[in-house]
């Protein structure tokens, strides 16, 4: 069970763009021949935040808490920036990366080492998709619940997920 409560976030996890110094909206970027919008999904765009400091946590980092603001205005990204977390979380898990780790490093970095060699391709594959640096690319939540229903349901094994 994971406990993706967006407040206080772990730094080891947290997505990039979450960080507190992003906005986001969606964008139509494309157009037709005929000049009208394609119908697309539009894209996450985002931009760098250049105002006044904001704070919303008391206490914890970041200060500022961009979920509760995404969840009503973007949910898109909310979805993206979860996703990423999940995905650094099974990485972590199958990789034996520790906190401290993570900790030591500067940027968000990722890699397979040899200690995933007995890991399903198909499994690191959803990982690094859960992990593409442009939210845009990454899984979505759904399609990722799909894809460990499917993995956990093969050979008749019964497992009941739950998103909340």
């Amino acid at each position: 069970m994971a406990d993706l409560e967006p407040s206080g976030a772990a730094l080891y996890t947290l997505a990039p763009e979450a960080d507190g110094s992003w906005d986001v909206k969606e964008e139509v970027t494309g157009f037709s021949s005929s000049g009208t919008a394609d119908l697309a999904v539009p894209r996450l765009v985002y931009e760098k935040y250049d105002g006044p400091s904001r704070e919303n946590l008391c206490r914890g980092y970041p200060k500022w808490n961009v979920f509760p603001g995404w969840r009503d205005t973007c949910p898109r990204a909310l979805d993206a920036a979860e996703v990423f977390s999940v995905g650094r979380g099974m990485w972590m898990l199958m990789d034996e990366v520790t906190e401290q780790e993570i900790e030591e490093c500067d940027e968000i970095v990722f890699s397979w080492s040899d200690y995933t060699d007995d890991n399903p391709e198909g499994w690191k594959d959803v990982v690094n998709r859960c992990l593409a640096p442009d939210p845009n690319d990454r899984i979505g939540l759904k399609e990722l619940v799909d894809f460990w229903k499917a993995v956990t349901c093969k050979d008749g094994a019964q497992t009941e997920f739950t998103m909340v």
